[in-house]
């Protein structure tokens, strides 16, 4: 027993508390200064990412200032009034084909010959040329078997497009 209370004693000396403490000490301050380490560069990480963001910020807005303002574009169908002159003054430039203005707008050529064909053709693309200030799409185009009287036989819808100034409220900051 008396060995056991000198090794007791001897672990419980003050110069190996001290010891002990010292070391202690010394690993606490190792983890601290990790720490400090570690908080140190998260924060030059976080500074980083910070100026990354607001380069790419001001890129934005200076590609959003280099992009141009486009004009807004309005469409409206043909007014009526419009529409039935168009076909009177067709119907005068080429009696043999038959026109006939639809309740939506449309314009349909008719023709039913096929001797008339190159005069339809004709009359399909001088309806572009009179009337600049529409755009003219095709609904329907049938050659051949149509349904109808006609042999040959070609919608049209018309709008009138204009442009409109942007507004200035348009672009986002």
């Amino acid at each position: 027993m008396k060995l056991d209370s000198r090794l007791l004693f001897r672990f419980l000396s003050p110069r190996l508390a001290a010891k002990a403490v010292q070391t202690f000490d010394r690993a606490t301050m190792v983890v601290v200064g990790a720490c400090w380490g570690a908080a140190l560069l998260m924060v030059v990480f976080a500074l980083y990412t910070v100026h990354l963001s607001a380069a790419a910020k001001q890129d934005a807005v200076k590609a959003l200032v280099a992009e141009p303002i486009l004009p807004q574009i309005a469409r409206a169908h043909i007014d009526t009034r419009d529409a039935q002159a168009l076909t009177e003054r067709l119907q005068h430039d080429y009696p043999d084909l038959k026109f006939t203005l639809g309740r939506d707008g449309s314009l349909q050529v008719v023709a039913t010959d096929g001797a008339q064909f190159r005069e339809w053709m004709t009359a399909l693309s001088y309806i572009d040329t009179i009337s600049p200030q529409y755009r003219w799409s095709m609904q329907e185009f049938c050659v051949g078997k149509c349904s109808g009287s006609g042999l040959m036989s070609a919608t049209l819808i018309g709008e009138r497009v204009s442009f409109k100034a942007p507004d200035s409220g348009d672009r986002k900051n």
